[in-house]
C-alpha cells in the first residue's frame, strides 16, 4: 500500500508567464527550500515570503534571509500556523475522497 505524499510536486520554472498583467511579460521566480523544515521562500521580482506548500505564511520582504529567519523562528503563532494549515489540508483531503464515493 502506498503511503500518501505529504510535499506537493512543484514545478522547477525559473520563467513563467505573468498571468495577471495580459501582456506577455515574464517574471522571474525563485523558489528555496529551508533546509530541516516544510518550509520554502518564493522570491518573486525581487520580494520575498514564506510558504509551505501552497500556503503563504509571512508577509512579503525584499530580503530572502529576513524571510529564512522568521521561518527559522519557532514561535507560538507558527506552531498555531501550521496545525491550522494541516488541519485545512486534512479537510481538503477528506472531502476529495467522499466526492469519489
Amino acid at each position: 500500500m502506498e503511503e500518501p505524499k505529504l510535499k506537493q510536486l512543484q514545478p522547477n520554472a525559473k520563467k513563467v508567464n505573468n498571468k495577471d498583467s495580459g501582456d506577455g511579460n515574464k517574471q522571474t521566480i525563485e523558489r528555496i527550500e529551508i533546509k530541516d523544515s516544510p518550509f520554502h521562500v518564493i522570491t518573486i521580482d525581487g520580494e520575498s515570503f514564506g510558504v509551505m506548500g501552497d500556503y503563504r505564511l509571512t508577509e512579503k520582504a525584499k530580503s530572502k534571509d529576513e524571510v529564512i529567519k522568521e521561518l527559522e523562528k519557532i514561535t507560538w503563532n507558527r506552531i498555531i500556523q501550521v496545525i491550522m494549515l494541516l488541519e485545512d489540508v486534512k479537510t481538503k483531503m477528506n472531502n476529495k475522497i467522499k466526492e469519489k464515493i
